[in-house]
């Protein structure tokens, strides 16, 4: 195994060419390890992530745990665009390929959220993906070489469609999918609905703003929860460039804190009927915590925070290996939740891999896209991607990627752990 660090809190470890079964064998074993917050397989690899600094030295065995995969059972029906096309190029006839559907593994996630890519596709059936995207329904079977998977949503998509099923399926890395035929009736599955939404006692309005549970800086949103009596992961308002109007369902405390705007910063105030946070000024984020009116903390249980400068963030080269130990970009206007897209001021001379294993990510991953742009990942990053990581945010100055804003100039300066 070759092991990379991947920021000063995760390891990528590059496991070779294993089967699926071996590989979520050795997903279950790490994720024993001490410390351990999230294992994310990729096309060859593990993606760790631990709650403290590890050490680079990591051995797995696939027989140290016992791996168990849940198995889905599928009603597929073979009349998919492409099938008559794929039975010349594989040179098979409909009753072979019905015959012939192998039992598929779920290797890893990624490309959109609920795709699976299905190991277990008979190499002699392989096919490539089309020259073109197209619309693609959800629902959709399809292949694209020797890897199969069903498209969750209604999406542009490239692969050869087969067959189509009318269940939505919720797949896990590691579980198995055994594939019936049938030529009965199939509509499309149910749309996939974003769960609701957590009730803080406030309704707003505003197209910057949303209720999360996994802030872009957690230290600030754990402190505006403390400020109003909230356990520290409470969900709260968190919001960007232009804060929304708030209305409170009843008199209570409330707390601000991140970048400036119309509300008093770092401290809790009452109030009652409607607020507005205003313009968001000298950084691009913020976050209002709504407390019980009789909850507020005295100031003391309040822990602050020191922060030095935002523009200038600490990164670890890797876990992909290149010659690039700093950079200063501009912040495009891409720009969310999701990542952030920077670029360069004097182009990146690393021409990346044109065929790189997709692999697990975290926030505060950044990558190296092929039109020579970074994209440094939020907190609703992608599961995996295929795309260089040359460098890697330290977990502690995470919290300058949720301040930066269109236009400003970031520097991102490779740091060395102590003892390395």
């Amino acid at each position: 195994m070759k092991v990379a660090r991947a920021g000063d809190r995760a390891l990528l470890i590059d496991v070779g060419e294993v089967g699926a079964r071996e590989l979520h064998a050795l997903a279950a074993a790490a994720r024993r390890e001490h410390g351990v917050i999230a294992c994310t397989t990729g096309q060859r690899s593990l993606y760790v992530v631990f709650d403290h600094q590890p050490q680079l030295r990591f051995n797995l065995h696939a027989d140290d745990v016992p791996f168990v995969p849940r198995v889905h059972t599928v009603e597929v029906r073979f009349d998919g665009e492409n099938v008559d096309e794929f039975l010349g190029h594989a040179r098979i006839t409909r009753e072979e390929l019905l015959r012939g559907v192998p039992k598929l593994t779920a290797r890893y996630l990624g490309f959109r959220g609920g795709w699976a890519y299905l190991d277990g596709w008979p190499f002699e059936w392989a096919m490539p993906r089309r020259a073109t995207s197209r619309p693609v329904k959800r629902g959709s079977f399809a292949i694209a070489g020797a890897v199969a998977g069903f498209y969750p949503i209604d999406t542009p998509g490239g692969w050869n469609i087969l067959g189509r099923i009318d269940v939505r399926l919720d797949i896990a890395p590691g579980d198995e999918i055994v594939i019936v035929q049938t030529e009965r009736e199939i509509g499309l599955p149910p749309l996939l609905e974003d769960p609701p939404l957590p009730d803080i006692g406030v309704t707003f309005t505003g197209n910057f703003a949303a209720v999360v549970t996994q802030p872009f800086d957690p230290e600030l949103a754990a402190l505006a929860n403390r400020l109003v009596g909230n356990e520290d992961d409470a969900p709260l308002l968190e919001c960007a460039m232009l804060g929304p109007r708030v209305r409170l369902r009843e008199r209570s405390v409330v707390a601000w804190t991140g970048a400036e705007c119309d509300l008093p910063n770092g401290t809790a105030f009452e109030a009652e009927g409607e607020i507005s946070v205003g313009r968001i000024r000298v950084g691009l984020r913020g976050w209002l915590a709504i407390g019980a009116a009789d909850a507020r903390l005295t100031p003391a249980e309040v822990p602050r925070y020191v922060r030095d400068d935002r523009r200038v963030v600490r990164v670890l080269a890797g876990p992909h290996e290149s010659a690039l130990r700093s950079v200063e970009c501009e912040v495009t206007p891409q720009l969310n939740r999701v990542g952030i897209r920077l670029r360069p001021i004097t182009p990146i001379n690393i021409q990346a891999p044109a065929d790189l294993p997709s692999c697990g990510m975290q926030f505060g991953t950044i990558q190296l896209h092929p039109d020579g742009s970074l994209v440094a990942m939020g907190p609703d990053h992608p599961v995996t991607g295929g795309y260089l990581q040359p460098f890697t945010v330290l977990w502690n100055e995470r919290w300058k990627l949720a301040q930066l804003s269109p236009g400003e100039r970031v520097v991102f300066v490779a740091d060395q752990l102590p003892n390395e």
